[in-house]
């Protein structure tokens, strides 16, 4: 290793987090640059995402070619579903490509969404697969947002869950972003031209790929990792048999549960308020964003919350206070309280994404626990460590599209019961699925979870840590 500060493009020098000379010779610097303009791009991409949840608010109401409710909440999702298709591709391309090339390339691309919205919002009497065409691009920010995980990766092991965690709370907030576009679109033009929520996102995601272009840099993935060729067998095998695991589906159907909610529910709020009440555009967005902002708070709140007492117990805790405040939505809803529907359904978002925080601790705990047991039955620490972080990824990358899956089936769900009337058929599902979901919780986890002590299981040697939280 030589003793010069980490250069602004490091290909050339073999790249060690974890060794303090390095990273204090200016490794830092350039991790988190990375990270910041990583997650700069993440912040665009998933409020590129979120235009159309606001757009639809300014559509006319469904008369003739126009789309109704159920269409409206159709176009709501459709971002959602498509991005969900992306994001296996998108870690791979992620992996192939450095940091900056992918994060230059996905985030250029986002003015494609931005221009397809313009050409469609601007035909009037546009057909509904036209508007669909166009919201299913929007998927493209799903591609931007993977670009944090990356950047989190060149930062020493004891940082990066940390670091990855600051930067999904500003993906989180793309939505949010959106929606004050939304706000400042109504309040300007009236909401004439939703085109222009659209348009204001294609010279900042161009400008955005142009920075990143020339101040990102490559970092090899997986930086400072030295794997042997047990670990190699035990990561393959780890994989195979992950199909089988019956803690990919618990963990799926909680996911779907916890931050398809937190999803589901942050990108309906207003146009539920908007046709459960009437509310105006500009009254939904003023709703909808304070909640969006809560709701982008809470899910790193429901990742400390686990640390202290426990991933299942604070996502049971979750579980239990969602399936409450969905019987008083409906309870809200049927009465024609706006007051109380508003803030159950902001509770909601909160509970949602408390949820979604814990249940990503969880995954870490019950594969640390499985390998502290194999290696006291004789197992080799490594391959058992390896084994663990495997399955964790393995099960990772199932939990997203399953959260995705939970936000489409509530958003569909809405729109099927306002085209039929109410909502309340939709409410009371989601109050059973609620109740399912807690009862696995208690019995699968919980019952047997160990309150957290301020230790980790550490792979020996450079392994990385994790936590132990289930006995």
């Amino acid at each position: 290793m030589s003793n010069r500060a980490a250069p602004s493009r490091p290909w050339a020098e073999r790249w060690d987090a974890d060794d303090p000379g390095f990273w204090a010779r200016g490794g830092r610097y350039v991790a988190r640059r990375n990270l910041l303009l990583a997650a700069l791009c993440g912040h665009l991409g998933l409020s590129v995402r979120g235009m159309w949840p606001v757009i639809v608010l300014f559509l006319p109401a469904g008369s003739g070619a126009a789309p109704g409710p159920g269409e409206k909440f159709l176009l709501l999702v459709t971002p959602v579903v498509a991005g969900a298709a992306l994001r296996p591709a998108a870690a791979r391309a992620l992996a192939r490509l450095g940091g900056r090339d992918h994060t230059a390339v996905t985030t250029a691309a986002l003015a494609l969404p931005g221009l397809a919205a313009v050409y469609a919002l601007q035909r009037p009497g546009a057909p509904l697969w036209l508007l669909l065409a166009a919201a299913a691009t929007a998927g493209a920010g799903d591609a931007a947002a993977a670009s944090p995980a990356g950047a989190a990766a060149s930062f020493p092991r004891h940082g990066r869950a940390r670091a990855l965690a600051l930067a999904t709370v500003g993906g989180d907030l793309g939505l949010a972003s959106a929606q004050l576009v939304g706000l400042l679109a109504a309040t300007t033009a009236g909401g004439s031209s939703p085109a222009r929520i659209a348009a204001v996102h294609i010279p900042l995601t161009l400008l955005a790929a142009l920075v990143v272009a020339l101040r990102m840099d490559n970092l090899p993935g997986e930086v400072g990792v030295e794997v042997t060729e047990a670990e190699a067998r035990s990561w393959a095998g780890a994989g195979t048999g992950a199909g089988t695991d019956p803690h990919l589906a618990w963990l799926s159907l909680l996911s779907l549960a916890t931050a398809g909610s937190f999803t589901g529910y942050g990108l309906a709020f207003g146009l539920v308020l908007r046709h459960g009440f009437g509310a105006s555009a500009l009254v939904a967005l003023a709703c909808a964003l304070p909640a969006t902002l809560l709701g982008a708070a809470a899910r790193p709140c429901g990742g400390w919350l686990a640390g202290r007492w426990g991933g299942a117990r604070v996502t049971l805790g979750s579980l239990t206070g969602m399936a409450v405040g969905t019987a008083v939505l409906a309870a809200a809803s049927s009465r024609g309280v706006v007051g109380v529907f508003a803030a159950a359904f902001t509770v909601l978002i909160v509970l949602g994404g408390i949820g979604a925080g814990a249940v990503a601790t969880v995954a870490p705990a019950v594969f640390a626990a499985r390998a502290g047991e194999a290696i006291l039955s004789g197992q080799d620490a490594r391959t058992a460590f390896a084994a663990a972080r495997r399955r964790t990824v393995f099960a990772s990358g199932l939990t997203g599209p399953a959260g995705a899956l939970g936000a489409a089936a509530i958003g569909l769900s809405l729109g099927a019961a306002y085209d039929a009337g109410s909502p309340a058929p939709a409410l009371w599902g989601l109050l059973g699925l609620y109740a399912l979901c807690a009862v696995v919780t208690w019995a699968v986890y919980a019952r047997r979870e160990t309150v957290p002590e301020a230790r980790l299981l550490r792979h020996p040697g450079r392994g990385p840590a994790i936590p132990d939280g289930l006995g």
